[in-house]
């Protein structure tokens, strides 16, 4: 699901991009981005999230995602954080926080899921944020081929 805490002027979108960011998805045809065709906005707060993952009888847990970012640097940001798909509340310390600045290709991320999120059923959030300043003329964020192997 894909959801806006504040900005009207950038969403998750799934598509495939060719106007700017990457030049096509990393699995083609499809990915998710912010905009997906378009440079992100000012004053930003979004998140696209995963189906239900069952971690209840897991004893380790890993993401792995495909990214593709362009960024104001120091300024706007992206996250991954593991949420209890009960009551959406944060399990543990975000993953990671792999957004600043900009790659010029597509880039894998592999991590491991913080302890509090084994035993528990679970979502996976990716949070894109950027400041209240100028307009950017950047991508954002581009996801794809997201997958959690458990243990």
């Amino acid at each position: 699901t894909v959801g806006v805490d504040t900005g009207t002027d950038t969403d998750w979108e799934r598509g495939t991009p060719s106007v700017i960011g990457p030049p096509a998805a990393n699995s083609p045809v499809t990915c998710y981005g912010t905009n997906i065709d378009a440079a992100y906005g000012i004053g930003v707060n979004i998140y696209l999230r995963s189906p239900a993952i069952d971690l209840s009888a897991a004893t380790a847990a890993t993401l792995t995602f495909q990214q593709f970012y362009d960024i104001e640097a120091g300024f706007d940001a992206g996250a991954v954080r593991v949420l209890k798909s009960s009551d959406l509340t944060q399990l543990g310390t975000d993953v990671v926080n792999p957004v600043d600045g900009t790659v010029t290709e597509w880039t894998e991320f592999t991590g491991a899921l913080p302890a509090e999120a084994l035993g528990e059923t679970v979502i996976i959030e990716f949070r894109f944020t950027s400041d209240g300043f100028a307009p950017s003329a950047q991508a954002g964020w581009y996801i794809d081929d997201v997958s959690v192997t458990v243990e």
